[in-house]
């Protein structure tokens, strides 16, 4: 189980990056909104969450194809790792915006 989670892991590491950095980059360029600005850019944000889920999905399958022997031999189907990587991406994202309205309830 532990070697999974493992495998899990590096499966999201080797794309996750790019899921935070883009993300990151449209949330200051719409002005870094916190408090009651957040929640209208929230959905937004989620939509283009979603939207870059799927377009990094399809080039994993397309470009990376061969990869996903490695985890086959571990009894990790392509659909356990993108839905691992999905549910970690949202859990993540939706953990750092409250981290950010938490910071920005202290802060003021």
């Amino acid at each position: 189980m532990k070697a999974k989670l493992h495998l899990l892991a590096i499966f999201y590491r080797s794309f996750g990056f790019y899921l935070w950095v883009i993300p990151a980059i449209a949330w200051l360029a719409l002005g870094m909104p916190v408090g009651r600005d957040l929640g209208g850019v929230l959905p937004a944000m989620v939509l283009f969450k979603l939207f870059l889920q799927g377009i990094t999905t399809y080039i994993v399958r397309s470009r990376y194809a061969h990869l996903f022997f490695f985890y086959a031999n571990a009894n990790l189907s392509q659909r356990r790792l993108f839905a691992f990587a999905f549910l970690i991406d949202f859990v993540l994202f939706f953990l750092a915006m409250g981290v950010v309205q938490t910071l920005h309830v202290w802060i003021k």
